[in-house]
């Protein structure tokens, strides 16, 4: 019944009301409500080519989520957004962090690049992203990769390109000003406020965000392995703060990003912490000068120097002392050529230094064995990319060379086939990419090598109609010498180490349908996943080869807007996924069922005054049950999300 109710919620206002017209007066309110199908289908992205190209024609499987489908969701976090994507699944990892899946593939230590503002925010002791940490209100876009991009953005790109955009100067022509607040079902489960200001004072563009947040992950009980428990209400607190300053004049841009959040929790590495919560602290500083010059010949050069320092993972408690200090310089130089309407030329070459920092206080098993309390790495790079118009498609063709200090070189090559004929477009892309291998998995293991990823993809889209647009992809991953955790116990003691093994991967399909009629539309997507060739051992369901621990073979996604009248929209949200396989509370294999998640959100725009916005919506209306599940046999019981919560949010752009 449950599953019944969560399709009819969706499908009725998304198509039964689907033939209202859009009214004259919604136009005042939503310039995503006034854009047409053709509209959403043209939108410019750059993210998989550094320049701008139509969507349907870009070479990459590439999503663009824009700051009003975001609002509309009434997003509380990044996760509330990326779990929408249907090639995105989160699982748990330890220390209370939750981490990504891509087409069931575990992405969580580099295989994934989240780009903030321009900023990576990979960590850089084991290419972790913490992804409870980002203001989404002040999102303005996000465009995101499906699929490898290791030619244009090196060895945290592997499966897939997150790049975050933030409200610009531009945008903003003043002050935003944005509070949140969510009950779960027994206790308080977050609140949040942040403060936006932009403005042009001549030629100058200066920018200014901040943000504090408070939440908590779950108000359920976690149960480990051993049958010990605790009431998460209070123990699995969220806290990210973000100052974000911008100055931009003429071709010069700098930017300046303080950040910090902590989290604290109990089961730590799985079993439950007796004594009280930990506390662990990802602090961060980014700087960023960047430049263009123009030259003679249609050819333009942007020079760029950033600067980044972190302390992840930071932990001074009884528990697991851990603090190291990292910096990174990366110093870049892209040329762009662009002779005609089509053609497009991109080079460069980019440079990095790594450097980290032993605290004293950090545990012996973390320290360096031979005595040092410091490392140090250089990775240089070159790459370059060209798009071809050719009489019957478009081709673009790339290589990426990185040359390390500690483990050597990668070689990655993409060649990518569109076009575009009326109402179909088709895409065939041939990549390669790499994940390199972090600081800690160095330290921990000084032989490994980068793990290398060979992807081909095929997509094929047809616009039916004016108001009806209908997609299908497949893909084939396969990642050679993939980096895993390795922990084995003898009676000398237990060894830590990363190291690689064989092969894993995955091939399957996907569909779209998406529906816009006026301000009426709906985007219904499903992805299948099958393990292909996997060989290792912690990532495998025994008796079960088509599956990896974790994650779902089958997942529907389906968000939809209806207008109610001006001003006022009812936007509704669900996500199907099938049976998933993981460890249970006495470690043994457990199957856990299908789920259906579904969110409501009823948001109102310059009703009551004119900038205001406000939000009333239910998360998980149907209580789910769901729990984050550890995709590697890793000794972490599964980790309760979030009970139903009722959120308000107000938003006043003045």
């Amino acid at each position: 019944m449950q599953y019944l109710l969560s399709i009819l919620l969706i499908l009725f206002p998304s198509f039964a009301f689907a033939g209202w017209p859009a009214k004259s007066e919604e136009d005042e309110f939503f310039s995503l409500e006034r854009a047409s199908l053709e509209d959403t289908l043209n939108v410019k992205t750059s993210v998989a080519t550094k320049s701008a190209m139509n969507l349907r024609e870009t070479p990459g499987l590439v999503a663009v989520i824009t700051r009003e489908e975001i609002q509309a969701l009434g997003a509380r976090d990044l996760i509330d957004v990326l779990k929408l994507v249907p090639e995105f699944d989160f699982g748990v990892d330890v220390q209370g962090n939750l981490g990504l899946a891509v087409r069931g593939n575990w992405a969580n230590e580099g295989k994934v690049l989240l780009i903030w503002d321009g900023q990576v925010y990979n960590e850089p002791l084991y290419s972790t992203v913490q992804f409870d940490r980002f203001p989404v209100d002040q999102i303005e876009q996000i465009e995101i990769i499906k699929g490898p991009g290791s030619v244009v953005y090196g060895g945290n790109a592997e499966l897939a390109v997150i790049n975050i955009h933030t409200l610009s100067a531009k945008t903003l022509k003043g002050s935003d000003a944005f509070a949140g607040y969510g009950q779960g079902t027994n206790a308080r489960a977050r609140e949040y406020a942040g403060y936006s200001f932009g403005n042009t004072f001549g030629k100058t563009d200066i920018a200014a965000k901040a943000f504090l947040g408070g939440a908590q992950r779950s108000d359920r009980r976690y149960t480990d392995f051993s049958g010990a428990s605790y009431a998460m209400n209070g123990n699995s607190r969220l806290r990210p703060e973000n100052l974000n300053l911008s100055v931009a004049r003429g071709d010069s841009s700098f930017r300046l990003i303080l950040d910090d959040f902590y989290l604290t929790d109990r089961d730590h590495f799985g079993s439950v912490l007796s004594t009280g919560p930990s506390k662990v602290q990802f602090p961060a500083v980014f700087a960023e000068a960047r430049h263009t010059i123009w030259l003679p010949g249609l050819v333009r050069l942007e020079p760029s120097l950033n600067y980044a320092k972190s302390q992840a993972w930071l932990e001074k408690d009884n528990y697991f002392g851990y603090d190291k200090k990292t910096e990174r310089v990366t110093a870049a130089l892209t040329a762009f050529y662009h002779p005609g309407q089509y053609a497009d030329f991109m080079g460069g070459t980019e440079y990095y230094h790594d450097a980290v920092k032993v605290d004293d206080i950090t545990a012996a098993g973390s320290q360096y064995g031979n005595g040092s309390d410091s490392a140090r790495y250089d990775n240089y790079a070159f790459f370059g990319q060209g798009n071809f118009p050719l009489e019957f498609v478009n081709l673009t063709a790339g290589a990426r060379y990185d040359k390390h200090s500690q483990y050597g070189s990668s070689l990655v090559p993409r060649v990518a086939a569109t076009r575009l004929a009326g109402d179909f477009n088709l895409k065939a892309i041939y990549s390669q990419a790499f994940r390199a291998p972090s600081i800690e998995n160095i330290r921990l293991n000084p032989a490994i090598k980068p793990e290398k990823t060979t992807s081909e993809e095929f997509e094929a889209g047809y616009k039916a109609s004016e108001t009806v647009f209908l997609s299908a992809n497949v893909f084939d991953i396969a990642i050679k010498d993939p980096i895993i955790f390795n922990s084995s116990t003898t009676p000398a003691g237990t060894t830590e180490s990363y190291r690689n093994y064989d092969r894993t991967g995955t091939a399957g399909f996907g569909l779209g349908f998406k529906f816009k009629s006026g301000a009426s539309r709906a985007d219904l997507s499903y992805q299948c996943y099958m393990a292909h060739d996997n060989r290792v051992d912690v990532y495998s369901v025994p008796l079960h080869a088509s599956y990896l621990l974790g994650f779902p073979r089958h997942k529907f996604t389906l968000t939809a807007s209806l207008p109610l009248g001006p001003g006022l929209s009812l936007n509704p949200s669900a996500i199907y996924l099938s049976r998933r396989y993981g460890y249970a509370g006495d470690g043994s294999l457990k199957v856990f069922g299908e789920r259906v998640m579904t969110d409501l959100n009823l948001r109102m725009k310059d009703r009551l005054l004119k900038g205001l916005a406000l939000d009333l919506g239910v998360k998980d209306l149907f209580k789910s049950g769901y729990s984050y599940i550890q995709p590697y046999d890793g000794g972490h019981a599964p980790l309760p999300a979030g009970s139903r919560e009722i959120f308000i949010k107000a938003d006043y752009g003045f």
